[in-house]
């Protein structure tokens, strides 16, 4: 079993910094005003996204594919009590990747969001997906 560690250190009131062994570091912010970083619950559902991203992207470079762009926009519905955790989900992929058929990037999505993304897998929220594909799906192949 592999450990994951980090370190988060209070700066004042409502801020943070976070840093890994390799010393990145990323602001936390919890204020309503003048932030300097992201909450913790915006990171966690941008880390969905990034982290199923990656996976995406490596199954794109192996087809040899152009990425011209590729974007994850996220919506996380929140349970209405305390704790508020994520309950649902949704990450709209919108690909311009010339050649990538809607079949072929709606593959890669499934796997990199229920099979390869440890952090949805770390949460006890639904997810669900769609796929936008912005070039032209004339073009796209249709090989698996």
């Amino acid at each position: 079993m592999a450990s994951k560690f980090a370190t988060v250190y209070h700066i004042v009131d409502k801020r943070f910094l976070a840093e890994t062994p390799d010393t990145q570091r990323l602001m936390i912010d919890g204020e309503k005003y003048a932030k300097s970083g992201m909450n913790p619950m915006d990171l966690v559902l941008n880390a969905v996204g990034a982290c199923a991203a990656i996976d995406i992207v490596e199954m794109i470079k192996k087809r040899k594919l152009e990425l011209k762009g590729y974007r994850i926009e996220l919506e996380g519905q929140r349970f209405d009590g305390v704790p508020a955790y994520f309950t649902h989900i949704h990450a709209k992929h919108i690909f311009n990747v010339p050649g990538l058929s809607e079949k072929m990037a709606t593959r890669f999505v499934d796997l990199g969001m229920n099979k390869y993304c440890s952090v949805a897998s770390s949460l006890k929220a639904d997810t669900s997906f769609e796929v936008v594909l912005e070039h032209d799906a004339s073009e796209a192949s249709e090989e698996d």
